[in-house]
């Protein structure tokens, strides 16, 4: 039977290597915790119920991530690539990126190769000068004898490469590119009152690690907008989606005023000149105050609403009613973005908070299969 419509989700789910051995602790207490936690994943992926289901913060490894999936999502098979050796997702550290198919579904999945992903950011003629087998270079502030310098021949790569999963559902194929970017986070701790104007003259290091770390973010952001220029190269309605953590939202941060000014998410979505590869967001027309994910207080930030989207999905125009572009055979469809809020607080009102998923909330998009020319459409 033909699918009428299919979800996506986005959702980190915290820590969940973690959660994996602390089910099988020697401490009682944290075993018991630890089942408590992965009941009510259990319970909010089955009522989130998507077709597909992307989770950054994954266990790590193949065989790791088979043990977890089979206690908190039965109803889903975690697409692999059949290699336990970690270069071959790129990924380093314990937090992976999975890709998980609800069976009994007409969707057929599998990962691009690695390689495929660097072969395509290299052929891009903006980067093929500097591009190096993953790598790419940076140039970033830091702290010498008390003084900002800057370092120009550094390099960074993806710590948490993207994972590409290439989708056939009912015979049509499309791409959607799983991301979990580098944290701002920093281990600098800083002295003094955020909120005084002399602040950051008087936490040097603090701005030369904060400045590197957000240089390091957009360079990765950079990246995976090389990969889908390159795409568009090939096919002018590529069906491409991204989703995932990006450690960012819309909008521009003290530091990002301060010392960058620029958006994250402005960079990954393209540039309206070049409309036909521009991304729209999911939650374009979510209610604008149920576009966030994470509630998270910067002490960096004291003025900043801490409620924050960190998680997004976007996607490219042939999803939309675009005349410009050949259209896929799904569409994004109106309203049809939107923050798990709801499923989220049913599952976890009524739990202590060492049963909680996660620290972020599932987002979602539903796609419904195109009829008439014009009708429905994001």
């Amino acid at each position: 039977m033909a699918m009428e419509s299919f979800k996506l989700t986005s959702w980190n789910i915290e820590h969940a290597d973690k959660l994996l051995s602390a089910l099988s602790s020697s401490s009682p207490d944290s075993r018991r915790k630890a089942e408590a936690r992965r009941d009510a994943i259990r319970e909010e992926i089955a009522l989130l119920a998507p077709d597909i289901l992307l989770v950054s913060e994954g266990p790590k490894g193949e065989q790791r991530a088979r043990d977890f999936f089979a206690l908190v999502a039965a109803e889903y098979d975690v697409v692999v690539r059949g290699s336990e050796n970690w270069r071959d997702y790129d990924i380093r550290g314990a937090q992976w990126i999975w890709f998980l198919i609800r069976r009994n579904r007409p969707i057929s999945a599998r990962l691009l190769h690695i390689d495929q992903w660097r072969d395509a950011v290299e052929a891009d003629s903006e980067t093929s000068v500097d591009y190096d087998n993953g790598k790419w270079p940076v140039s970033y502030p830091s702290l010498v004898e008390d003084r900002l310098e800057f370092e120009i021949g550094q390099q960074h790569f993806h710590y948490r490469h993207p994972q590409v999963l290439i989708v056939e559902i009912d015979g049509h194929l499309l791409e959607i590119i799983g991301c979990h970017l580098k944290s701002k986070f920093t281990k600098v701790r800083p002295v003094g009152d955020a909120s005084d104007k002399t602040f950051f003259d008087e936490n040097r290091e603090l701005v030369a690690e904060i400045v590197k770390a957000r240089t390091k973010i957009t360079t990765e952001c950079a990246d995976v907008r090389h990969y889908i220029d390159h795409r568009f190269k090939t096919d002018t309605s590529a069906p491409i989606i991204v989703c995932g953590d990006l450690n960012d939202g819309p909008g521009k941060e003290r530091i990002e005023r301060r010392f960058l000014y620029h958006d994250l998410i402005g960079t990954l979505q393209g540039e309206v000149f070049f409309a036909q590869r521009f991304l729209n967001h999911a939650l374009f027309d979510a209610p604008q105050g149920e576009r966030w994910s994470v509630f998270f207080r910067d002490v960096l930030d004291p003025g900043r609403n801490p409620m924050i989207l960190l998680d997004h999905i976007l996607f490219s125009q042939t999803f939309t009613n675009n005349p410009a572009v050949e259209h896929f055979e799904f569409q994004a469809l109106r309203g049809g973005g939107l923050v798990e809020h709801e499923v989220h607080h049913a599952v976890n009102g009524t739990r202590p908070k060492y049963a909680e998923t996660s620290d972020h909330k599932p987002v979602s998009m539903t796609f419904g299969r195109r009829a008439e020319e014009g009708d429905g459409g994001g």
